[in-house]
């Protein structure tokens, strides 16, 4: 029988990536909310009780985590993953943490004769149900190598970048141009309505030309079928944003839009602009406001205000 892979972190992410693994290996699966193991459980996967028994069951093992604190939580204690780490043991996290946190944590798994690769991932929660996401991988070619039939279970395409922690930098500036066109995008459709263009006309133009981006394209498609469920949270993208942030400013003079960035999306102020609604801090820096005695009316987002009178409120 094939050994089992180990997961841990069954997020929005995680859980449909560890599906796809599900479907094609055995699974140990971990996670601090243990319903979130059940789908998996439904596959045929097994749950474990600690990070710890994930690493003396498994010699391949993937993580999901919201921020380091999130990683460390798992890697550390006597029911961490360390622990029970064993020598040969490959670690791969997917999650979006700090190159100098990850560079630490690869020493420590090396004291362990284990390998630690840093592997995010770009293509949000529709790139993982879908098995399409785009993998940066930074470590060992040879241990990259033998993981990678794993990952394309989960990914369309996978990237070797370098060294280890360069899968986080390279995700890092990913992410900072992203969060930086989206907020164009969402103002610049913003103001086009505002100012009575139509919708189909903004995204034709803007579509075929200078503007044209897959951020663009996002606005465009939510607003067009009046999605404005809730999307990446403001805590994750305001966590990306000072990371790149903070990796950039040894280096860099300046990065000045992705300090604007950052500061639009910092989540106390997105509570306060939400007028204290938003229990859920998931929200982007834009939200559209339907008047409630006409739902089929959706006003166009505005950035960091809210319109006065009763109103729903939904985000981007």
């Amino acid at each position: 029988m094939t050994e089992s892979l180990g997961f841990i972190g069954l997020g929005v992410m995680g859980q449909p990536m560890a599906g796809h693994l599900a479907q094609h290996c055995p699974l140990i699966v971990y996670n601090r909310t243990r319903t979130r193991c059940q789908p998996l459980l439904d596959q045929g996967a097994q749950a474990a009780d600690s990070p710890r028994a994930v690493a003396e069951s498994c010699r391949v093992i993937f993580l999901m985590l919201k921020n380091d604190e999130a990683v460390c939580s798992v890697t550390d204690g006597d029911s961490g993953l360390f622990s029970g780490l064993k020598a040969g043991t490959v670690i791969v996290d997917h999650s979006t943490i700090s190159p100098a946190l990850t560079r630490t944590l690869a020493a420590r798994a090396a004291e362990h004769g284990a390998v630690w690769l840093d592997a995010p991932v770009t293509g949000g929660d529709i790139g993982a149900r879908n098995g399409t996401l785009t993998i940066m991988i930074g470590g060992p070619k040879a241990s990259v190598d033998a993981i990678t039939p794993y990952l394309n279970h989960m990914a369309a395409r996978i990237v070797h970048v370098g060294a280890v922690g360069q899968g986080q930098t390279l995700k890092l500036v990913s992410n900072m141009v992203s969060g930086i066109t989206l907020m164009a995008a969402a103002e610049g459709i913003a103001m086009g309505l505002a100012l009575g263009l139509d919708l189909d006309d903004l995204e034709t133009v803007m579509q075929n030309g200078t503007a044209q981006s897959f951020e663009l394209g996002k606005v465009l498609d939510r607003y067009k079928a009046r999605n404005y469920s809730p999307g990446f949270s403001v805590e994750n993208r305001y966590k990306d944003l000072r990371l790149a942030v903070e990796l950039a400013h040894p280096r860099l003079a300046a990065v000045v839009l992705a300090h604007l960035s950052r500061e639009c999306n910092r989540p106390e102020l997105a509570r306060s602009v939400a007028g204290g609604a938003l229990a859920s801090r998931r929200w982007k820096g834009y939200l559209a406001v339907a008047p409630q005695d006409d739902p089929t009316e959706v006003l166009a987002p505005e950035p960091l205000r809210l319109r006065a009178g009763p109103s729903q409120l939904s985000f981007l």
